[in-house]
C-alpha cells in the first residue's frame, strides 16, 4: 500500500495524464470528501464528464469519466499548483485574478467551502489557493 503525501495533487495529475494518454476513464482513486468537492467543481466547469463512487468492502474508490479529446491543444488541461502540504498558499480576495482569461478555474478553499476563484472574488472571500486548471 502506498501513501500519497498530496492527495489533491495526485488526483489532478492523474486526470491530466489520462487526458494526455487519450483515455476516457480514471479508475481506483482513493475516496475522500475533499476529492469529491474538487470533482464537483471540475464537473461543473466541464473539465470532467462525471464520477462515481465504488465501494469495495470497507474501502471506497472514485471512478472518473473524462471528456473525449478532439483537439489536443484546447482539450488537455494544464494544472498549476500553489499550495503544498508543507507550505499552504493563502491569498486575500484582492489578490485573486481571473484564470486564463476566464477559460480556466482556480480552486480556493474558503470558510464557505471549495469555490472557484471568480466566485470567491465576487463574494469577497480569501483562503488557501490550491490550484489553477485551464
Amino acid at each position: 500500500m502506498s501513501y500519497v503525501n498530496a492527495p489533491i495533487h495526485d488526483l489532478l495529475i492523474r486526470i491530466k495524464n489520462a487526458y494526455m494518454a487519450r483515455k476516457t476513464t480514471v479508475e481506483g482513486v482513493v475516496y475522500s470528501k475533499f476529492k469529491v468537492n474538487v470533482l464537483d467543481l471540475l464537473k461543473e466547469y466541464h473539465f470532467v464528464k462525471g464520477y462515481s463512487i465504488v465501494e469495495d468492502g470497507a474501502k471506497k474508490y472514485l471512478n472518473i469519466t473524462l471528456n473525449v479529446v478532439k483537439d489536443p491543444v484546447n482539450d488537455i488541461p494544464e494544472v498549476k499548483f500553489f499550495s503544498k502540504p508543507s507550505r499552504p498558499w493563502y491569498v486575500g480576495h484582492k489578490d485573486l485574478k481571473i484564470v486564463a482569461g476566464g477559460k480556466g478555474i482556480g480552486i480556493i478553499s474558503t470558510n464557505q467551502g471549495l469555490l472557484p476563484v471568480h466566485e470567491a472574488k465576487k463574494r469577497g472571500l480569501g483562503g488557501e489557493l490550491i490550484a489553477e486548471i485551464y
